[in-house]
């Protein structure tokens, strides 16, 4: 949950978000609070923009052979991110790769409520790959349907 000095907006909500997913947890910023809101006011104010849906992807094709989720090594096959049936788009920024024990494990299952309820992982452990891309379809959603300044909960209100 983002803090009280985050407006509670969609727009607000994916751009913290999104602050939080580019700290590079191996630079140990992942939970330094004044690095993540220094990055959400860039993204605010413009001066930083949130990636193209190339880099998750390239990143994606990058680990090759990797579930996008756990990270095993071995046969993988296409997930929706955001399942179609939820009004995901169709497109390659919408699938990431998974093993056969992710795909079984998900089901039909909306992202959030599998990685946090099935799983009991916390949603900042959703991997840099389907989180980006599942912030920015967000993003792009809501731009288009221009909701950007909706109320939001939680991150799971983003979609649909």
């Amino acid at each position: 949950m983002p803090p009280p000095a985050v407006p509670r907006t969609a727009h607000d909500f994916i751009l913290y978000y999104y602050a939080k997913l580019i700290i590079a947890p191996a630079a140990g910023e992942k939970d330094n609070y004044r690095f993540i809101m220094d990055r959400y006011r860039r993204l605010k104010d413009g001066e930083l923009r949130m990636s193209d849906y190339d880099r998750e992807i390239e990143r994606q094709s990058q680990q090759s052979g990797a579930c996008a989720f756990c990270r095993r090594r071995g046969p993988t096959a296409p997930m929706e991110i955001i399942p179609r049936r939820l009004g995901g788009p169709v497109g390659v920024h919408n699938l990431v790769y998974a093993c056969a024990g992710c795909h079984e494990s998900r089901g039909d299952r909306e992202l959030f409520e599998w990685w946090c309820d099935v799983l009991g992982r916390d949603k900042d452990e959703l991997p840099r790959i389907p989180a980006g891309l599942f912030l920015k379809m967000s993003y792009e959603k809501h731009a288009v349907e221009f909701r950007l300044q909706r109320r939001c909960r939680s991150i799971r209100d983003l979609w649909p």
